[in-house]
């Protein structure tokens, strides 16, 4: 089944309204009626990003791009069921709005954790590889755990898995002496390869797509440590009690999985398949 997603005001434009980037980062556009197979069809409304290049992001014509949203479309294909819309707004703002009920599924590369369980219901599908490795400028001192990194200055975005996990090894570790010294920011890749290559940061966490990506934009030479020190995926997320739309994604994202649709948006998009 073919269908024509909706485009709603908060990130994808339509071409007959076509308006700024407004203060806070999201766009303005008229909305258009979605035209599907199934004139019942439920409307979802996806609430995801728009500056985390090359997942979410708007393009230069303020259109909604990255790999989460080909997936999205990809599992709309296959759902005669509902139609998807999309709101993009700043990545702090997503899970807020899927709290208020302002969206139905929240798509912005998600993995695991146990606070946000605890407050969303997760899909069980996972449809990125999400391992993280810790990760340092080439020539200097590499490390193998956490453990490794007690007293060391490590870099995480603000609200990310990262930061997570390092404010639980530091809860975990009451001694000031055996924590991380954790330096928040929203910088770009540049600043924090540039910033471990200073000596700003002494390690960070991230993916193996991360490093490919690094090492080939900015030629950093940086690092991973040998083995990950934790191993996961990324998931789309929904309010408790929305288990039918849940069963339904996870179902088409198995299909393209065993398909090796999945796969081959990884590949296209993303250079690489960075499913596994």
């Amino acid at each position: 089944m073919k269908k024509t997603l909706w485009f709603t005001k908060f990130g994808v434009l339509s071409l007959a309204a076509v308006t700024v980037l407004t203060a806070c980062g999201t766009a303005e556009a008229t909305e258009e009626t979605a035209t599907t197979d199934n004139p019942d069809a439920e409307t979802i409304v996806v609430g995801t990003g728009n500056a985390y290049q090359p997942f979410v992001y708007l393009d230069e014509n303020n259109e909604l791009q990255g790999y989460d949203i080909e997936v999205l479309k990809a599992v709309d294909e296959k759902l005669d069921q509902y139609t998807f819309e999309y709101e993009a707004t700043d990545f702090k703002n997503v899970l807020t709005s899927l709290s208020a009920d302002k969206v139905d599924l929240a798509a912005h590369q998600y993995e695991y954790n146990d606070e946000r369980a605890a407050k969303y219901l997760y899909g069980e599908v996972g449809y990125t590889d999400y391992t993280l490795f810790i990760v340092t400028s080439g020539g200097k001192e590499n490390f193998a755990t956490l453990d490794d990194l007690q007293g060391k200055k490590v870099y995480a975005p603000q609200g990310s898995n990262v930061a997570y996990l390092l404010e639980q090894y530091n809860t975990a570790h009451t001694d000031e002496a055996q924590q991380i010294e954790i330096i928040y920011g929203e910088g770009s890749g540049e600043i924090f390869v540039s910033g471990l290559e200073n000596g700003t940061y002494d390690a960070g966490l991230i993916t193996k797509y991360d490093q490919d990506k690094y090492n080939k934009q900015f030629d950093a030479g940086i690092v991973l440590s040998t083995e990950p020190i934790n191993v996961s995926k990324t998931f789309f997320l929904y309010n408790k009690g929305d288990d039918e739309l849940k069963e339904a994604v996870d179902g088409a994202l198995q299909e393209l999985i065993d398909e090796g649709t999945l796969s081959e948006i990884s590949t296209e998009v993303l250079g690489n398949d960075y499913t596994k």
